[in-house]
């Protein structure tokens, strides 16, 4: 059983692991390994069992697929995927590709939820981020929390929720016992993600590299990762047969993935570069999207009484729109960017080895928005609340909200915007609590002295 001290060690990992950029800033090609993911999603051998392609044809015995097919059938099946979204990778193959490809990001956790990519998105609970590279086709990616409710709900048709195999173990028992595809590639990803030392013990030989470094820009080559990734998925998705992404160094070591090429200096930066046109569309959407939450900013504080701005604003020097807008942004989601907002993936490149360390000792911090506000504004609005005993209003969440469902455009009746009320009212007096317990130790402090 993992020691405390190894929990700890891989939540830091994965919590590393996610790109973290600021508001408005584009996904390049080396943040998403582009390469990696061409190489991933243009393999030709049909070797996956596709449970999908049984039904369609009227068959018992699935057939076969290359790993886009499988990957994009996956999500064409969830019970989340909509209508829209569906017919149109149905009618669009570059752009099921691409949806492919960004929702693998998702599945590891290397793209997380906060993300969005629609520059029009009015939430404070999102950063935009333009991704050149993969919004060729259509422009519309949706964003990353429903790309993970899509994923959250992939199964096999005779795989009940709470018998899905959580563990790589699980998976290789219902592969040899016959049962293939032993789970749905979506959640064989997550399984694969979530044990990423537990696989990286079994199958790379190696201690300086694991599951999660195939994802980001490491000095080993795109093509080398991408069939280390087709072999795992093989190896835990079929029965355990002759694997066809081995190669002969994986032949000669049974168990262990293709061997990964490492890459000099000069030949890490011929990979993942990011052509003009696709430099120019993140300038345009950067730009755009920095022009819009300025309107947006402009049009909230005409809504505000006159008289009600804060006299310090009028003191000292002031931010141009772009840069009160983004950090205005930075400070609302602290989630979404570095501390320092200067962290970048290229930061990886100077460590030893494949490793990326990060600094976990702030566990907490709450977000500036509660620290600089007092009390909610009070509002002239009286809600028109429903009184409930605990037990009536915990029947009423579980009956009338979807658990699944997370839009931006969720309508919240009145128990539910009350209940937000009172939680920022909690929050906002723990945090004064807290301040004027620091004050008061600094000033004993200061007496004492």
């Amino acid at each position: 059983m993992a020691t405390p001290k190894a929990n700890n060690s891989s939540f830091a990992r994965r919590k590393a692991f996610a790109i973290k950029h600021q508001e408005a800033e584009p996904l390049t090609r080396r943040d998403l390994q582009h390469d990696f993911l061409r190489h991933v999603f243009a393999s030709q051998e049909r070797v996956f069992t596709d449970p999908t392609l049984s039904s369609t044809k009227g068959n018992d015995s699935p057939s076969t697929a290359t790993f886009r097919d499988l990957y994009v059938h996956a999500l064409m099946s969830s019970p989340r995927c909509s209508k829209a979204l569906r017919e149109k990778m149905v009618e669009t193959p570059d752009f099921a590709t691409d949806f492919a490809k960004i929702s693998l990001l998702a599945n590891v956790g290397r793209v997380n939820t906060t993300m969005t990519f629609l520059p029009e998105m009015r939430t404070a609970l999102r950063t935009y981020h333009p991704v050149p590279s993969l919004q060729k086709a259509d422009a519309n990616l949706q964003d990353a929390p429903r790309i993970k409710n899509i994923l959250k709900a992939c199964s096999l048709k005779n795989e009940a929720t709470t018998s899905m195999p959580v563990t790589p173990m699980e998976l290789c028992t219902r592969a040899a016992t016959g049962i293939v595809p032993s789970t749905s590639i979506v959640n064989l990803l997550f399984v694969l993600s979530n044990h990423f030392t537990a696989v990286a013990r079994q199958h790379f030989g190696r201690p300086d590299v694991d599951f999660l470094d195939l994802f980001l820009p490491v000095k080993l080559s795109s093509l080398s990762r991408a069939r280390a990734f087709l072999w795992l998925a093989f190896h835990y998705h079929e029965a355990p047969t002759a694997n066809p992404f081995g190669g002969p160094h994986a032949r000669q070591r049974p168990g262990l993935v293709p061997e990964l090429v490492p890459l000099t200096d000069e030949e890490f930066e011929l990979e993942n570069v990011d052509p003009e046109d696709e430099r120019d569309y993140a300038a345009k959407m950067t730009k755009l999207r920095i022009e819009f939450l300025a309107k947006n900013a402009r049009a909230s504080e005409g809504q505000n009484p006159p008289g009600k701005k804060s006299a310090a604003r009028s003191k000292g020097r002031a931010l141009s729109p772009d840069r009160s807008v983004l950090a205005k942004r930075a400070r609302s989601d602290p989630d979404s960017a570095p501390e320092d907002g200067k962290v970048r993936d290229a930061d990886l490149l100077g460590r030893p080895t494949q490793r990326r360390k990060s600094d976990h000792s702030k566990s907490f911090k709450l977000p500036r928005t509660l620290s600089e506000s007092s009390a909610p504004r009070a509002s002239n609005r009286q809600p028109n609340i429903v009184h409930r005993s605990i037990l009536q209003q915990a029947w009423h969440v579980v009956t009338t909200v979807d658990a699944f469902f997370d839009s931006d455009e969720e309508d919240m009746d009145e128990s539910a915007r009350h209940a937000y009320t009172m939680r920022l009212q909690v929050l906002n007096d723990f945090h004064q609590d807290i301040n004027t317990s620091i004050r008061s130790r600094q000033w004993r402090r200061a007496s004492a002295s």
